[in-house]
């Protein structure tokens, strides 16, 4: 890790990031000296070389004001965000995309009383917003307000806790500390990894909310797989995810080389390799790919951290599935099925959006549909049916299944089929894109206002039947569609009623 810069200087932050450099120009202009402090990760990432879209700042004044008119004043928004303390939200768009800004009173008696109650020393540095810009530069670290000495302990290249209550007040840190570990290549004091241990079964009472936001934020980078493994020695996993517990030593058949839970980290790291790269593997829609994987879903989460949990649960369901027959062989029937119920559950336990729930469940819950294709025969209306059971998922299906195959490393698992496999879901990558360009002869509002449908479910499935029939050139017009819906939906009543 290299040394820490000895001081800072305007002009170069300015050069860097442009932004930032105008927001603490304004700034400086709006307060004092010893009033506004930025704070947290923006510093700490800036010291160590990096630049981050957020910043905080702590003020002596009314940060509510001085949001408002720093937000008015650079073209921003400006919302409240209400929680252990108000929190007033700056969101502005820059030269690289939005810019967020978190305004706070100062917490307690002083600036040094609100530093001593955040997670790590790390995050426990202030600098002057007026002097840094009015002075044009600042000494490190002599004129940060650091009581805590986290300029020291970055430098050095260590995580430690604030106070020995640091993770007794909010365990979610715990799972902060071991992202901080792996993004930031710190090693963790002993005493703070002693009482991230100790107070790991404290988690479980943790509002989900807070778990999800930690979550995400630790599946948004690559090399989750290494921050899992720490969970799982610190046995944190148990109490933040305890359905993943009992897949550590659960064996697998031939087409495996590595126990479940081994090869769920593998999966992610090959998940991390498409995220990072899908035109190694998937050339001709890498674009598409890309796209669709840095849309958000939820928030301000991309897609890829929530394909990424999809992976971390793709095989939950094999603890619950696991059998052997009379020759020895281990099988998972339906496993598949259980993982989507599981996330499903987790989905709630964490408050997650329903957008959210419903993109975990369908991509876990198909993740072996491709698999069963294949297995098959492959004939054009296999592919039409494929895709249109797939649907807005089935690229994200072919994400997952095919970093679930490359971790496949068996003696059954041949290089052959898995260049099957890869050709096949190219196939299918093509063949959606023809599907998107056909429209759709029926919408959801056709099958209320036309056959007297109430919004649900069933017009889901119906509207899929329909579909297929037009992909499949079994049906051309508007009206044929509509006389085909009208008799799925007549058959539906009458098994219903006969039943």
């Amino acid at each position: 890790m290299k040394s820490l810069p000895h001081s800072l200087r305007y002009v170069e932050l300015a050069a860097r990031d442009t932004t930032m450099g105008e927001i603490i120009r304004f700034l400086s202009g709006k307060v004092s000296a010893e009033q506004l402090y930025l704070v947290g990760g923006y510093l700490r990432d800036y010291l160590l070389g990096g630049l981050t879209r957020d910043a905080d700042f702590v003020y002596m004044g009314d940060p509510g004001a001085l949001a408002k008119d720093t937000a008015q004043a650079l073209g921003g928004s400006y919302f409240t965000l209400r929680g252990d303390g108000q929190i007033h939200r700056v969101t502005l768009r820059g030269e690289e995309g939005f810019f967020t800004l978190d305004f706070s009173r100062v917490k307690g008696g002083s600036l040094e009383e609100d530093l001593s109650q955040r997670d790590f020393t790390i995050n426990a540095m202030a600098l002057d917003v007026w002097k840094f810009y009015r002075w044009g530069e600042t000494a490190l670290p002599r004129d940060l307000v650091d009581k805590h000495y986290g300029w020291r302990d970055l430098n050095e290249g260590i995580l430690r806790e604030c106070h020995k209550e640091t993770f007794l007040q909010d365990p979610v840190r715990i799972m902060r500390g071991f992202r901080f570990k792996h993004l930031l290549g710190l090693e963790i004091e002993e005493r703070t990894l002693n009482h991230m241990k100790k107070y790991a079964n404290m988690v479980a009472r943790s509002p989900g909310e807070r778990i999800a936001v930690e979550l995400l934020l630790t599946l948004t980078y690559p090399g989750t797989s290494k921050i899992f493994m720490d969970l799982a020695d610190a046995v944190l996993l148990r109490y933040l995810a305890p359905s993943l517990s009992p897949l550590m030593g659960l064996e697998q058949n031939t087409y495996h080389h590595l126990d479940v839970w081994r090869h769920t980290l593998l999966t992610l790291d090959e998940l991390d390799r498409l995220i990072d790269d899908p035109a190694s593997v998937y050339p001709r829609h890498a674009r598409k790919l890309k796209e669709r994987l840095d849309g958000t879903l939820q928030d301000q989460f991309p897609r890829s951290a929530f394909l990424r949990l999809a992976a971390l649960f793709h095989d939950v369901g094999k603890s619950q599935t696991f059998s052997r027959d009379e020759t020895g062989r281990i099988h998972f029937h339906g496993h598949q099925g259980f993982s989507e119920e599981e996330v499903r559950r987790l989905s709630r336990r964490l408050r997650l959006s329903r957008r959210s729930e419903e993109y975990l469940s369908r991509v876990v819950g198909m993740h072996m549909n491709i698999a069963s294709v294949l297995a098959g025969g492959v004939t054009r209306r296999a592919i039409l049916r494929l895709i249109n059971r797939l649907g807005e998922y089935t690229a994200d299906v072919v994400l997952l299944s095919t970093a679930d195959r490359m971790a496949t490393r068996g003696e059954a698992a041949t290089p052959e089929s898995l260049e099957r496999y890869i050709e096949f879901c190219s196939q299918l990558l093509e063949e959606q894109d023809n599907v998107a360009a056909t429209p759709p002869l029926l919408r959801g509002k056709d099958l209320m206002d036309n056959l007297g449908m109430e919004e649900g479910r069933a017009i889901g499935e119906l509207l899929s039947q329909v579909r297929l029939a037009q992909l499949e050139g079994r049906i051309e017009s508007r009206k044929e569609a509509l006389e085909l819906a009208r008799r799925l939906l007549r058959d539906v009543k009458e098994k219903g009623n006969s039943g």
